[in-house]
């Protein structure tokens, strides 16, 4: 077991190295060792999550509630736990077991969205993602302003603006949210059923036709699966190719980050569309984001001097993907 953890913690070193992360961190000017920096900055992530977890679990439901204790517990030894691992030789084991209960819990507080209550949190983190979508469209029109006055736009001011946004919406568009939304995993999930056997009370279907359906849900399941990892495989491949690890063929990944921009962009700007009408306020915000994500995307492709900011598509798109899955159904509403 210990090796398993290991092995997690190493990964997800490498993954910091190759996006660059690592690098950032070196950089910063913080009074902790270089080394023990991706250690910390993994163990205040992961306290951050329980606490929110915790706040978010409202309701007198025992499941709730059990997740609330279990949450605030992690959030609070979490810190002092890590402490005591970083003087001795667990210190791999513990931050990769960690990353573990993160992916659990953010799991099990996807699951529970449905017998959770609104609470004073609840309405506290729907304040701070909509202070965010205000702030990325404000910046952006600034930078809009900047173009239709034929001034130079700073390269960060769009992108934060951009990243602010896609951050205030990430819980709508990351994989696992649009793959329930287009039925994928439903569908895995009645054929990997049907081929385990009929419902209580229904006649059991003939072997066969088990068999098929089986296939279906195992081929759909692969798929899903295959749909979840390529923002992290998309984050990796330039990485991997320019270290020798990776085969050239595989820069074709790269591709996923505008196309999955560019795919949700065109998303929100057809449901704002639909929902100008019967929902103005929904409607006019999903129009603003899908305008704003589409323009950022023309402006990297089309405009020499943001070139420089293409690479960083994948990591957005790998960080939003993580803050959807990990912070997303805060809301039953959204």
């Amino acid at each position: 077991m210990r090796e398993l953890l290991e092995h997690v913690w190493a990964l997800a070193l490498h993954v910091l190295s190759r996006t660059g992360v690592s690098e950032r961190l070196s950089a910063l000017s913080v009074p902790v060792p270089a080394e023990a920096r991706p250690f910390w900055a993994a163990v205040l992530a992961s306290s951050a999550v329980f606490l929110l977890h915790a706040a978010l679990a409202s309701g007198g439901d025992i499941r709730v509630r059990v997740h609330r204790a279990l949450a605030l517990l992690l959030g609070l030894a979490t810190p002092v736990a890590a402490a005591q691992a970083l003087a001795s030789p667990l210190d791999d084991a513990f931050a990769g077991g960690l990353l573990l209960l993160v992916l659990a819990g953010g799991l099990l507080h996807r699951a529970l969205s449905g017998v959770r209550r609104a609470g004073a949190a609840e309405r506290a983190v729907l304040l701070v993602r909509g202070g965010l979508e205000a702030a990325g469209l404000g910046l952006l029109g600034t930078a809009a302003f900047l173009v239709a006055t034929g001034r130079e736009v700073p390269l960060r001011l769009a992108f934060w603006g951009l990243f602010l946004l896609r951050l205030s919406i990430a819980d709508l568009v990351d994989p696992s949210a649009l793959a329930a939304r287009t039925g994928l995993s439903g569908s895995a999930a009645r054929d990997l059923k049907a081929a385990a056997g009929a419902s209580k009370g229904k006649k059991r279907p003939p072997p066969a036709r088990r068999f098929s359906r089986g296939l279906t849900g195992l081929a759909k399941a692969l798929l899903l699966v295959a749909w979840l990892a390529l923002p992290l495989a998309a984050a990796l491949a330039p990485g991997e190719v320019a270290a020798g690890t990776w085969p050239r063929e595989t820069l074709v990944l790269s591709a996923y980050p505008p196309l999955a921009l560019g795919l949700t962009a065109v998303v929100l700007l057809a449901g704002g569309a639909r929902d100008l009408g019967s929902r103005p306020v929904a409607g006019l915000r999903g129009l603003l984001a899908g305008a704003a994500t589409g323009a950022y995307l023309l402006k990297v492709y089309l405009d020499p001097s943001f070139a420089a900011y293409r690479a960083s598509l994948a990591g957005l798109v790998l960080f939003e993907t993580l803050a959807g899955f990990l912070l997303g159904t805060v809301s039953r509403e959204r």
